[in-house]
């Protein structure tokens, strides 16, 4: 197979001038000159906060449901988000579960 490019005598200085450039750039500093860090490095393990599992007891879920049955179910949670939802700075009518759906507006 034949690299067309690198048989062309134009491009073979061009080549040349791309392999050696870099390193007459890195032969012009002087040995004096070292890049200096002014700032102090630190490290900071992604673990260091790490807190190990931890079994957590679990009521029966009979005793789960009924407790959710005396707060007043489902319908209590819903009205606590939308009581607690964060303001945006207008207010958004309150749209019914159909309004996303394309359905009643």
């Amino acid at each position: 197979m034949k690299i067309s490019w690198l048989s062309r005598p134009i491009s073979t200085p061009w080549l040349a001038a791309a392999l050696i450039a870099p390193s007459l750039a890195l032969a012009q500093m002087p040995e004096g000159e070292s890049a200096k860090v002014d700032y102090q490095l630190s490290y900071r393990s992604a673990l260091s906060g790490y807190e190990a599992y931890k079994e957590q007891s679990v009521q029966p879920w009979k005793a789960a449901n009924d407790k959710v049955g005396e707060i007043g179910g489902w319908r209590t949670y819903a009205k606590e988000m939308r009581q607690t939802a964060p303001a945006t700075g207008q207010e958004q009518p309150v749209q019914g579960h159909d309004a996303h759906h394309g359905g009643k507006q």
